[in-house]
C-alpha cells in the first residue's frame, strides 16, 4: 500500500499538471492552492495570490463569489458542477468559465473549498458565431427572414405596450431581373449585396435592415413617427438612384434598377401579418404605378 506521504506527493503533481485551473481557498477566502492552470489562465503567478489574494479579487465582483456559495450550501452534499460564471484575470479580462466545487469539511466544519474552473472563452465565441450565422442572410450580410420575423414580433409588442411609434418599409428592386439575364447571376448576387450595403449605409444605428427573400428587403425603423420615416425613405431612394447611376449603369448593357417600397405605420391594433399586408400593398402599388416614390 502506497504510503501517504507519496500520495500526497502524487496528488499535488496531478493538481500541477492540470490543463484545467484548480483553486482552493480556506475559510477565510484566501486563496491557498492555484496551479499552473490557473497561472496560465489568469496571468498571475502562484506567488502573487497564494496566501495573498482573497477568491473575491478575481470573479468580477464579490457578488459572483458569494453565488457560487450559496450554490454549494444550497446542495445536500455541498458540491456544484458545470455552474456557469466569469472570472477577471490580472490585466483585466473578463472570462466566461464552467465550474465544478466542493466545500472542505473537516469534523464537521467548513475549513474552506476548491473549485475546478474550465475556460469557455472558445465554447462561447463559437456559440456566438454560430447564432450569429443563424440569422443572417449569407448573400448579403443583412439579418435573414426567420430573425426578421422574430424581431418584428418582440419590436411590435414592444410598441404596443410602451405606445410607440414603428414603421415597416417593404423594399422591392424594379428590374432585377434583366441584371441576371444581361449581366449573370453573380453580377447580379453583386447587385443584392450593393442593395443591402446603401440600405444600410442609409439607416441610423437603431434600425434594422433584413433580406425578406429574393430581391425583397424589409426595414424597421423603431421610435419613428410617420413622417420621419418617409424622409429616410426619401433619403435612401435617392441614395440608391445616385449610386446605381455611378456605380452600375457604365457597365456594358446593365439596365437601369429602381427600387419600390411601402411605409406601413403600426396601427395599435393590428397585427403583426396586418402590418406587412399594408408595407406589402403599398410596396406593390408603387410599383404598379411604375412611381418607385410612390408609397412614401
Amino acid at each position: 500500500m502506497q504510503k501517504l506521504p507519496s500520495l500526497v506527493a502524487d496528488l499535488q503533481e496531478l493538481v500541477s499538471l492540470s490543463p484545467d485551473p484548480i483553486i482552493a481557498v480556506n475559510r477565510a477566502g484566501v486563496i491557498v492552492l492555484f496551479n499552473k492552470a490557473a497561472e496560465r489562465l489568469l496571468g498571475y503567478s502562484g506567488d502573487e495570490v497564494i496566501e495573498r489574494l482573497a477568491i473575491t479579487e478575481v470573479y468580477p465582483t464579490a457578488g459572483h463569489a458569494r453565488k457560487v456559495n450559496k450554490q454549494m450550501y444550497a446542495s445536500a452534499d455541498r458540491y456544484i458542477q458545470g455552474y456557469e460564471t466569469q472570472l477577471v484575470s490580472k490585466a483585466g479580462r473578463v472570462i466566461d468559465i464552467r465550474l465544478s466545487a466542493k466545500l472542505i469539511v473537516r469534523s464537521g466544519e467548513d475549513v474552506g473549498s476548491i473549485g475546478f474552473f474550465h475556460d469557455l472563452t472558445e465554447t462561447k465565441r463559437l456559440e456566438a458565431q454560430l447564432k450569429q450565422m443563424s440569422v443572417t442572410d449569407n448573400l448579403t450580410g443583412l439579418h435573414n427572414q426567420r430573425h426578421f420575423m422574430s424581431v418584428l414580433e418582440t419590436e411590435i409588442e414592444r410598441a404596443r405596450r410602451h405606445r410607440r411609434p414603428l414603421n415597416l418599409i417593404c423594399i422591392d428592386l424594379d428590374n432585377f431581373k434583366q441584371v441576371n439575364d444581361i449581366l449573370g447571376h453573380l453580377e447580379g448576387d453583386n447587385a443584392l449585396r450593393f442593395t443591402s450595403q446603401t440600405i444600410q449605409g442609409e439607416l441610423r444605428k437603431v434600425d434594422m435592415a433584413f433580406r425578406y427573400g429574393g430581391d425583397e428587403f424589409m426595414v424597421l425603423l423603431l421610435d419613428t413617427p410617420g413622417e420621419e420615416a418617409r424622409v429616410i425613405g426619401r433619403r435612401l431612394k435617392a441614395a440608391f438612384d445616385r449610386c446605381w447611376a455611378e456605380q452600375w449603369l457604365p457597365k456594358p448593357g446593365c439596365p437601369v434598377v429602381s427600387i419600390s417600397m411601402g411605409i406601413a405605420e403600426f396601427d395599435q391594433c393590428e397585427s403583426t401579418e396586418e402590418l406587412m399586408h399594408r408595407a406589402d400593398v403599398l410596396m406593390y402599388d408603387s410599383k404598379k404605378r411604375s412611381r418607385p416614390s410612390a408609397g412614401l
